[in-house]
């Protein structure tokens, strides 16, 4: 669905009250994947480093617990997963990080793999309050995330 230029700002201004930076999209991320409008399937490739303790915030009912930051963040990804297939998405992976094999030596965790049917359904999942109330866990058992919108080139039929 194409977007006019406001549209577009209103849900910039929106999605950034979840969050900007670090583990979240900037501002200009957000904008240029609205306006990509891209048809899928996509599948978003997201790196995972994890804290070795979960930091929630002050107060947070889940701050006694003394999760790791793995397990923090299994709960965030239970309700994601959920909210992914609803949409009509999958998870085509999620893999343990065993080496680094070329390239920098990095401290990935995992990577998992989320396919979704489009940027629109994306959006959908993310605007969502239950989806969005689960990010406190994402937030607290995350040190470092990368995530890469990606395209599959190979036929369904192929992966």
């Amino acid at each position: 669905m194409k977007r006019s230029a406001n549209e577009i700002e209103a849900l910039v201004q929106e999605l950034a009250q979840h969050g900007l930076g670090d583990l979240h999209p900037s501002v200009d991320q957000l904008r240029a994947l609205i306006e990509a409008d891209r048809d899928g399937p996509l599948e978003f490739v997201n790196l995972l480093a994890y804290r070795a303790k979960a930091r929630y915030p002050e107060g947070h009912e889940m701050a006694r617990r003394e999760l790791s930051g793995a397990e923090a963040y299994g709960l965030y990804g239970a309700v994601a997963l959920r909210h992914v297939v609803q949409r009509g998405g999958r998870l085509t992976a999620l893999n343990d990080v065993e080496q680094c094999l070329i390239g920098a030596t990095s401290s990935w965790n995992q990577i998992a793999i989320m396919e979704y049917p489009s940027t629109d359904a994306f959006l959908d999942m993310i605007r969502d309050p239950e989806y969005v109330a689960a990010g406190v866990h994402r937030d607290a058992g995350l040190a470092e995330t990368v995530i890469l919108v990606s395209r599959p080139l190979l036929p369904a039929a192929s992966r």
